[in-house]
């Protein structure tokens, strides 16, 4: 999938990929993750997502659940 920017926050992919708020949400707080990072410390500071690793991990993931191996 091409992305418009290399990073993007997490509204932006939100809207690109047409996914809601709680998938993306969960998404940036699935356990390991290395994608996605607060860009700040204020409680509404965005988060900004890497879209090349991001799709790296996605496709990992689809990969893992029809059972293939990493």
């Amino acid at each position: 999938m091409l992305y418009p920017a290399k990073v993007m926050r997490a509204s932006d992919l939100e809207k690109h990929m047409g996914l809601s708020r709680g998938t993306v949400s969960r998404l940036v707080h699935f356990p390991g993750q290395k994608f996605a990072w607060k860009n700040g410390t204020a409680r509404n500071s965005p988060v900004l997502v890497d879209t090349e690793s991001f799709e790296k991990w996605r496709l990992q993931q689809i990969k893992i659940s029809q059972g293939g191996t990493v």
